[in-house]
């Protein structure tokens, strides 16, 4: 029955979206690919990849593509039909000593501001969620979803998260018999959990420097710890918006000076530790709620282990996208146990879906690890197709 109504939705899906568009983005000065731009309109939203290429599909004939720093292009799938495969956004000129910053304290600002710009109430999202896990540098573990979760509010919020995964693509090996060093990957909950609390900080915590001007509408904003010996408190940025105060972009990452003096967690046989992380969330606003969501995330960690003498470190990344901010609540339907670790769910692999969608490609080095001939005496492959 779950395979019909996800094969349902995805057919559903296809009949719907009448114009499709495969462009790559790049800088019009420095002709670099633009990563992580966003292209939207009213109804569908999707990002350009490491190499500035991007598939988009709505129902909708219009397409706004932007990037903070860049004049913004608005166009429809009909002009972009009628171009070349490259399109180039051009940065915006700015001369900074022209630029008065204010002296307002524009963190305590977003945060006044955040009950309005932000849902405080019950909502749904359509996403995509991409977990991928490296032993020693090799993949290992590759796990990709489409879904939807509902949330009481965006931030702030206490697992009180529901999902219903769509379609799931999943793969990976795991040494046979019990092993000291296994890395247990994180459930939805918790994955979650990190993109909804990260978001503000406790002032009293931080040094927070002079804005900085990054184009007419928004300023960028760096903290670094109080205190220089608290290993468990991050360096990284915020980009506000100053209009309406809201945070368009935040940077939250490991200080590389304080590394050393993370300790090890000691348990029979292993001790391992968090050597690196780096958090990334970009918010954009939906027009028609007048609030703002989550519209790409990403997660990278890096955890080093030690097996008596033998040191193995886990690469680990998660990366969400949100299709539609803000879909109907009326027809979600809760299916999986978000507490559950990611890569023991269970969803029907739907090959024409994983096939035709845009969201996430399979990467060259993904496929050589998916074709790749694996010691069955050695390893237990793992996988829904």
């Amino acid at each position: 029955m779950k395979a019909v109504i996800c094969m349902a939705l995805v057919c559903s899906q296809c009949v719907v979206a009448q114009y499709t568009t495969s462009k790559y983005l790049a800088d019009k000065d420095t002709k670099a690919p633009l990563r992580a731009a966003t292209i939207h309109n009213t109804n569908d939203y999707t990002i350009t990849n490491d190499d500035g290429h991007f598939v988009f599909y709505s129902a909708n004939d219009s397409v706004t593509i932007k990037m903070l720093g860049y004049e913004t292009l608005k166009t429809t799938f009909k002009a972009l039909s009628r171009t070349k495969d490259t399109l180039y956004l051009t940065p915006k000129p700015f001369q900074l000593d022209e630029v008065t910053l204010s002296n307002k304290n524009i963190i305590q600002e977003a945060y006044n501001h955040a009950s309005t710009n932000y849902p405080m109430e019950p909502f749904v999202e359509d996403f995509f969620l991409r977990c991928v896990l490296k032993r020693n540098g090799e993949l290992v573990k590759i796990e990709d979803f489409s879904g939807r979760i509902k949330r009481d509010k965006l931030l702030g919020a206490k697992k009180n998260f529901t999902f219903q995964l769509l379609n799931m693509r999943k793969f990976g090996i795991e040494k046979k018999g019990m092993r000291a060093d296994d890395f247990d990957i994180p459930s939805l909950n918790d994955v979650f959990q990190w993109w909804s609390n990260i978001l503000f900080l406790n002032q009293e915590n931080y040094h927070f420097s002079r804005p900085k001007t990054v184009d007419e509408q928004h300023q960028k904003i760096e903290y670094t710890p109080k205190s220089k010996d608290d290993y468990q408190k991050s360096i990284g940025y915020f980009i506000i918006n100053t209009d309406d105060y809201a945070i368009k972009e935040r940077i939250y990452k490991i200080n590389p000076k304080i590394i050393h003096k993370i300790p090890y967690t000691k348990k029979p046989f292993i001790k391992y530790r968090t050597i690196d992380y780096f958090y990334k969330e970009k918010c954009e606003k939906d027009n028609k709620n007048n609030k703002y969501f989550i519209a790409n995330a990403i997660v990278n960690a890096k955890v080093e282990g030690y097996v008596g003498e033998e040191r193995i470190v886990y690469d680990v990344s998660f990366e969400l996208i949100v299709t539609h901010p803000f879909s109907d609540l009326s027809t979600f339907k809760a299916n999986v146990n978000g507490k559950k670790e990611l890569f023991k769910l269970e969803v029907p692999y739907n090959k024409e879906f994983w096939e035709t969608q845009n969201q996430l490609p399979l990467t060259n080095e993904m496929r050589n690890f998916i074709n790749k001939t694996h010691n069955q005496k050695e390893y237990r492959v793992i996988s829904n197709f």
